[in-house]
């Protein structure tokens, strides 16, 4: 897929994904706007149509919508409203809430001739510090330059796009690594075969969401060490194969025990 029907494809996920907690993502929304506009068309009206009318306040502060035009640049959406609905995330579902918001009105994700990143551009050093502390709760491996907050690592950059929502964008990212990581390592064994890497690639995309459903639900201490295990080894090692998950394991196991673990894993997500 061309990179930018790819990257519009994701912008139209953010804008029409569900409003988890409205509060928290309005106000990280509002918050990384610049003088409370923005050039952000689509983050004005996911603010205006979806966001907005969910919050717990919307009926006693009010949300006054103007738009603004210049000949020489892009029209712009300014927002007045009370400064008592910009709250800070207190728990970790607010925060990923809260950084949907912020990154719908400050990130980025961009694709170099090598590689992609992802960024947060922030104004003001107070907003600043505020916000390195709260990324620093993502667990996530983030580099500071000047104004800007960026991921590199391909697992941090599906990390945050599945935690706010972005999950067939996160998918898409992971399928592109898994492929590219298929390939380089069959054109280095001289044995390219396209129809195992995409067998390869679907049952490692289908085991990673089902690995991310576990761990967010808070369900995975629960379960058994030999599943849990599984789980670990696939979010460390994407590109493995079952038999190399297998191997990886110690002692190792048989392909076939390995693919029967993770249909023990895809019963109990079914049946929760």
């Amino acid at each position: 897929m061309d990179k930018n029907l790819w990257l519009s494809e994701i912008w139209d996920e953010w804008l029409t994904s569900p409003v988890i907690n409205p509060d928290a993502e309005a106000s990280g929304l509002l918050m990384g706007m610049k003088n409370f506009k923005t050039n952000r068309l689509r983050t004005a009206r996911r603010l205006t149509s979806k966001i907005w009318p969910l919050t717990s306040y919307a009926e006693k502060f009010p949300l006054e919508v103007s738009m603004l035009t210049s000949p020489n640049h892009k029209p712009s959406v300014k927002f007045t409203y009370s400064t008592e609905v910009l709250k800070f995330p207190k728990n970790s579902r607010s925060i990923w809430a809260w950084l949907k918001g912020l990154w719908g009105s400050t990130g980025g994700l961009y694709f170099p001739k090598n590689g992609y990143y992802l960024t947060l551009i922030i104004s003001g050093k107070t907003f600043s510090d505020t916000t390195r502390n709260i990324l620093s709760r993502t667990n996530l491996s983030w580099s500071e330059h000047r104004s800007e907050f960026v991921l590199r690592s391909h697992e941090d950059i599906t990390t945050f796009l599945y935690n706010i929502g972005i999950t067939s964008g996160a998918l898409e990212l992971e399928e592109r690594a898994l492929i590219k990581s298929a390939r380089n390592k069959a054109n280095l064994a001289s044995n390219y075969d396209t129809a195992n890497i995409t067998r390869s690639v679907k049952a490692s995309r289908e085991q990673i969401m089902m690995s991310r459903e576990i761990i967010s639900s808070g369900k995975f201490e629960s379960l058994p060490e030999n599943l849990r295990e599984v789980i670990l080894l696939r979010m460390k090692y994407p590109d493995y194969t079952l038999d190399e998950l297998g191997r990886s394991l110690t002692p190792p196991i048989q392909k076939s025990t390995v693919k029967y673990r993770w249909d023990k894993i895809k019963k109990i997500i079914k049946k929760n």
